[in-house]
Order: structure tokens, then sequence, then C-alpha cells
């Protein structure tokens, strides 16, 4: 494992903070994508209908990104102010399709502490030890559903208590139905009932929907098959710099689970320092490749695919409590 401790943040990338600026440079990139680009895809839409379907591949991306945007801001928010984080939060939360408050249950504490073992109730092989194109499949769509009743209680633990944590999931949860709701209204008072379904759905209801699963597929590649009980080997990292220079550095996930904590744009000089210590089948170059090898070759012959390095999740019981005290858990490397 890395050794060298974490201290505190000397990168060039580093801010002093103000209250409606972010912590460090690389999130005006994230800004950018989250305030401008994010609602484009919308606008044009509704602008022009026609173009709504030609879009569509566009909205997945930013619906990819909205969903690499929550997680990062659950873990690290952007802001030091709390009215801008609270607002910023409720604006991701429309494009993610789901309040981001509900990452905290369901990852922080349940992932991140149990990180695919017995108690992570979205290990990967809940379903099936098996890896092939299916399995993803019921494994995506099923963790919402595996995932509630964390949800459900995290929510009326917050009622209760009150304070900031419930505030976000008042505000998030109002955000996200009174957005929808409008954006439904205006394409079908824009283009009638019809057509304005049609392109609500394309450009802004589709894109949501499917944000929170595009979360779930990637923790699914993330895992499958890695060993949860090795300090090395428990999570697979995607290591191309172009496709992470689009997705953040998302692909970088080893890393992330033995720094919760630290900001997505350290997350490529921690693993290049790391990665020599991997399985190097835990080293892959992209997830194109990573799909095409293990859900279409790997249906045409068992040659392809992964194979288990360690054993199933299920068999890991120990917690790997990595969390900081900031979310109530310790942080132990």
């Amino acid at each position: 494992m890395l050794t060298q401790p974490i201290v505190s943040d000397p990168l060039p990338t580093r801010r002093v903070r103000a209250p409606l600026t972010p912590h460090y440079r690389a999130d005006y990139r994230v800004l950018s994508w989250a305030l401008v680009l994010f609602p484009m895809v919308p606008i044009l839409s509704y602008a022009r209908p026609a173009l709504a379907p030609w879009l569509v591949p566009l909205g997945l991306y930013f619906s990819y990104c909205s969903g690499v945007f929550t997680h990062n801001q659950t873990h690290h928010p952007v802001f030091s102010n709390r009215r801008a984080n609270t607002l910023y939060g409720a604006w991701l939360s429309i494009f993610y399709g789901s309040p981001i408050a509900f990452w905290i249950p369901t990852h922080l504490l349940n992932h991140h502490r149990h990180e695919n073992r017995r108690a992570d109730v979205a290990r990967t092989d809940r379903h099936s030890s098996r890896h092939g194109a299916w399995q993803a499949f019921v494994y995506t769509v099923s963790c919402a559903s595996w995932q509630l009743p964390l949800v459900a209680k995290y929510v009326l633990h917050v009622r209760r208590r009150g304070g900031q944590r419930w505030i976000d999931v008042c505000v998030q949860s109002s955000a996200l139905v009174v957005a929808h709701a409008g954006l439904l209204t205006l394409a079908i008072g824009l283009h009638g009932v019809r057509l304005g379904a049609v392109t609500y759905a394309l450009a802004s209801g589709g894109p949501a929907l499917l944000a929170t699963n595009f979360m779930f597929f990637t923790n699914y590649m993330q895992h499958i098959h890695c060993d949860s009980s090795s300090a090395d080997n428990h999570s697979r990292n995607f290591v191309s710099p172009i496709a992470n220079w689009f997705v953040f550095d998302a692909g970088y996930h080893t890393v992330h689970h033995e720094y919760p904590e630290v900001h997505w744009s350290r997350y490529r000089g921690l693993h290049a320092a790391r990665a020599a210590e991997l399985d190097p089948s835990l080293n892959v170059p992209s997830v194109l490749g990573f799909c095409l090898e293990n859900y279409v070759l790997g249906s045409l012959s068992s040659r392809f695919g992964t194979t288990p390095l360690g054993p199933t999740a299920a068999g890991c019981r120990a917690p790997r409590q990595r969390l900081s005290s900031r979310h109530g858990l310790p942080l132990s490397h």
C-alpha cells in the first residue's frame, strides 16, 4: 500500500478559500460543465426539437458527468460556503435525477465502510458471482431497490435531528420535483403534448433517469472480480488519460477508496505512485475496451472476461474503515 501520508494540500491547484469560489482551480472546469454545458442540451432541444435525437449522446455524457459531480460533491464539496453548496447540490440533483444527499447512506456510510464485502448492500456478487452482460444488467437495475432501505432510514434519521442534512434533503428533493415538472410543462406548452413529451424525455427526463444507473454500472465494473480482502487489489482502475479528462479522473478508483476525501484532481498523481503495487489486470486502459472484452466477446468465448482475484464479496466480512470523522467513521490506512 501507499504509505506516504496525505498532508495539507500544497498543490498549485489549491486556492485561498473565499465564500463563492471553489476550493480548487480544477473545479472551475467542473462548474463550467455543470452550470453552462449541462443546461445547453435542454435549451437547444426545446428551441429546436428536431435537434433532440442528435443531442442524445451529448445528453448521456452530461448525465454521466452529473453522477461523477454528485459523487465528488458528497466527498469533497466544491465550495467552502454552506449556502453555495446547498444551491449547487440542488442544481446537480436536477440533472442526476436524485437528491445527491442519498449518496451519504448508500455510498459514504455503506459502500466505503464495507467496500464490496458482505455488509455492502450493493456488493457486486449479490445477484451472482459470475461476470457477464446479463449479470451486469441485473445488478444495475437492482441496485436502487437494494439501497432504498438505507435511504429511507437515513431520511427518517435526519428528519428527526433536523439541521443542515435535513435541509439538504428537502431542498434537493424540492428542486428535483419542481424542475422536472416545470421542464415537462414547458416542453408541452412549447410543442404540444406529443412532441413536448418526447422532447422532455430525450433532453431532460431520460438522462436524469439514467444517471444513477450509470453510477451503479460503474461501481460494478470497478469492483467485480476484484479482491475485497486485499489491501491492494480491491478496485479496478480505468487509466486512459484522455478518457479520464472527460470524466474528471473518475477512473482512478483504488486511490479514491484509500483516500476518499482527497480532491479528484489528486487521483492521477496518487495512482501513479500506487499503480505498480496493483495486480496488472486491474489497471485497464478504457471502459469501452473492458465492456467489449467482457460483455461482447465474453458472451462468445470463455477466453475473454475477468476471473476472480480473491474470495467473493459475500465471503469477506470485516469492513475496511477508511472514512474520516467528518462522516462519523474512522480513517485508517
